[in-house]
């Protein structure tokens, strides 16, 4: 059992909870109380556009706009041009996590059916469309990206600052989310974890496979 094996189980077993906890068909009060503080914290978060200045909206709408469908293709396409063979990897895997999971977000939500944030006298700074909220789409994806380029690619001089921007790009997105009250915590949390497990189980399968072929020889 290696290290990517307990991560992939600990990804999956933290999504279900705060499914569970989101979904709470079992009306624990417990539970209750949980979602509550999620609904707090969103408040907090969202009332941050209230207190700063308005430069700051700015740029948030713009990182929960095209953080996610611009920067994390660009550096994508900067790792499998310069990244050589670990590079094409790790954008190849990437690409087919995002794809998997393209479907699972859209049934998860379905399923979950949890609304969108609405809190009175609380403005959204963009339109918020008509799925649901949890988990959050953009979390997951980018989630998937980053979490996969930090495990397999470790870059050489010029490439090595490209996860860490990714890293940043991929807080800045999960926070703008809450920020612009599109999303509650929970959601990007979420997201998070289902977007990191799935990454991390078809890691564990494209490692494991030369294994098989390996004994199949023997």
């Amino acid at each position: 059992m290696n290290k990517i094996f307990f991560l992939t189980i600990f990804c999956f077993a933290s999504f279900i909870l705060l499914s569970f906890i989101v979904i709470n068909k079992s009306n624990s009060m417990y539970f209750d109380d949980i979602v509550n503080f999620d609904k707090t914290l969103f408040i907090t978060i969202n009332e941050f556009h209230v207190k700063l200045p308005g430069e700051l909206d700015h740029f948030m709408i713009l990182i929960t706009l095209y953080g996610r469908e611009f920067f994390l293709p660009f550096v994508m396409g900067l790792i499998f041009i310069f990244g050589g063979k670990i590079g094409r990897k790790t954008v190849v895997i990437t690409s087919i996590s995002i794809l998997i999971l393209i479907p699972i977000v859209s049934i998860t939500k379905d399923y979950i059916e949890r609304s969108r944030p609405f809190v009175p006298g609380l403005d959204t700074l963009i339109s918020i469309d008509s799925s649901y909220s949890f988990p959050s789409g953009h979390s997951t994806l980018i989630a998937a990206g980053f979490v996969t380029i930090m495990v397999l690619f470790k870059g050489n001089k010029y490439t090595k600052i490209l996860p860490v921007l990714l890293v940043i790009d991929g807080a800045l997105v999960c926070f703008s989310r809450i920020y612009v009250g599109v999303h509650y915590p929970f959601d990007v949390l979420g997201g998070f974890f289902l977007g990191s497990g799935i990454s991390l189980l078809i890691i564990s399968i494209v490692n494991y496979i030369p294994k098989i072929r390996t004994i199949i020889r023997n």
